[in-house]
């Protein structure tokens, strides 16, 4: 016998640690905010590291790009894990064809994430490189531990898209019979 409440309920932990992980994200992004006017100098030589470029004096415009970089990534983050909340609200509902639909939403978009993030590192790394001395500057694409989780993960999401929409149709088929 299918037993609804064991699922609903890790459905519901997982709702909570997505929910979590947005205030979280939240909280990163108003800090970024923060130091960006407390400390535009500091923040801008820490992001041109993370990105690839030797630390020294930048631009204004290039610690902007940068910045903006950093917090469109965290805005995509934000929707991500808003919508793996709303995957996981649905499973605590009981309505695996609403999940369903929200998994392949977050499959595609963790694909479209996975595409931003090298279409950033294509952005950021001459950005970051582009007031060093000619041979200094660089253009860097890497695949790294982030880009290959994303890749699991969309992998992963479109899965559990499948699953929920056959969970749906067993789901169905079972109160018909029932």
């Amino acid at each position: 016998m299918i037993d609804p409440d064991r699922l609903t309920a890790s459905a519901r932990r997982l709702q909570i640690v997505m929910t979590s992980g947005l205030v979280l994200l939240c909280v990163l992004a108003v800090a970024l905010a923060v130091w960006l006017f407390a400390a535009t100098a500091d923040l801008g030589e820490g992001l041109a590291r993370m990105s690839g470029g030797s630390p020294g004096p930048l631009a204004a415009w290039q610690i902007a790009v940068l910045a903006g970089l950093l917090a469109v990534h965290l805005a995509v983050w934000c929707v991500l894990l808003g919508m793996a909340r709303a995957m996981f609200g649905h499973l605590a509902a009981g309505d695996p064809e609403a999940a369903a639909r929200s998994a392949r939403r977050l499959a595609a978009s963790l694909w479209v994430m996975l595409g931003w993030g090298l279409v950033s590192q294509l952005i950021a790394s001459p950005v970051a490189t582009w007031g060093l001395g000619d041979g200094a500057r660089s253009l860097s694409l890497s695949l790294g531990p982030l880009q290959l989780s994303l890749l699991l993960s969309a992998l992963f999401a479109g899965f559990m898209a499948r699953a929920f929409a056959l969970g749906a149709e067993l789901w169905r088929d079972h109160r018909a019979v029932v």
